[in-house]
């Protein structure tokens, strides 16, 4: 990504300042038609992307060296799977490259899909109160809750998503896992890691507690102020940098524990 990594963007004017004019551009014309689209909805900045919220989360959107990603969610793209097919695409995401023309047309028809999809889901009516009180359910314990996140990802991505995890909780016995920041997250007295939005092909990990940044690895990457990311093309990459992961997770364990 083509932007200053010595700085985390608060909204959405300061994620597209650090573009290079031409990329810039395409961003603020992406973001027009987005806002011309869903004028209700909330901007903000979620996983270090501009985000569209109504109802719910519509659309991404992020700014790259050679192209402009794009993300409406698996059943946006799904919905306009022929229209999409002459871009380079995943489940869930697709890449508008610089220098030709953004289908404007086709972008407006998307976001305004995604509205009216979540839409539907806020007026679903809600089933009548009955006299009778019915028993709360239990709530699920940590490790039940992650495994219900786990159960809800298609075939390919919980067979990647299992294998990472699996890493991770071999790294020490005093760390445990949790639901936090809608993903499995990892802690020891302290939040230490969670699993980023996963692309086809592509596993990310954000590491956020600031005792990373005293830890020199060539996995680690970026230069923000409190984190640092690991992405892994897949599983069989996660494996063969397991040692080194293992490394990193244990590292930062050992600073809390001299804390």
């Amino acid at each position: 990504m083509a932007m200053n990594k010595n700085k985390v963007a608060k909204n959405v004017d300061e994620y597209i300042a650090q573009f290079p004019p031409d990329v810039k551009a395409a961003l603020e014309s992406l973001r027009k038609i987005i806002k011309t689209a869903a004028p209700k909805a909330e901007e903000l900045i979620s996983y270090m992307m501009p985000a569209y919220k109504l109802n719910g989360v519509l659309v991404y959107f992020a700014g790259y060296k050679n192209h402009i990603g794009f993300y409406g969610t698996p059943l946006g793209h799904e919905a306009f799977a022929k229209e999409l097919s002459g871009y380079k695409s995943g489940k869930g995401s697709v890449q508008f490259p610089l220098g030709k023309p953004l289908p404007l047309k086709l972008i407006t028809q998307i976001v305004k899909f995604r509205v009216a999809q979540n839409n539907e889901k806020a007026t679903v009516k809600k089933p009548v109160k009955t006299a009778i009180k019915k028993a709360k359910p239990a709530k699920l314990t940590d490790e039940e809750q992650v495994k219900e996140w786990i159960n809800k990802l298609d075939a390919a991505a919980k067979k990647e998503i299992e294998a990472v995890q699996k890493i991770i909780k071999s790294s020490s016995t005093k760390l445990s896992e949790r639901i936090k920041w809608n993903a499995p997250s990892y802690y020891y007295k302290e939040d230490i890691l969670t699993f980023g939005p996963y692309k086809t092909h592509k596993l990310l990990l954000i590491f956020h507690h600031p005792a990373v940044v005293k830890v020199k690895s060539n996995l680690l990457e970026g230069e923000y102020k409190d984190r640092r990311l690991v992405h892994f093309k897949d599983k069989a990459d996660a494996e063969k940098n397991k040692t080194e992961l293992l490394r990193i997770i244990n590292e930062i364990i050992k600073m809390i524990d001299k804390k």
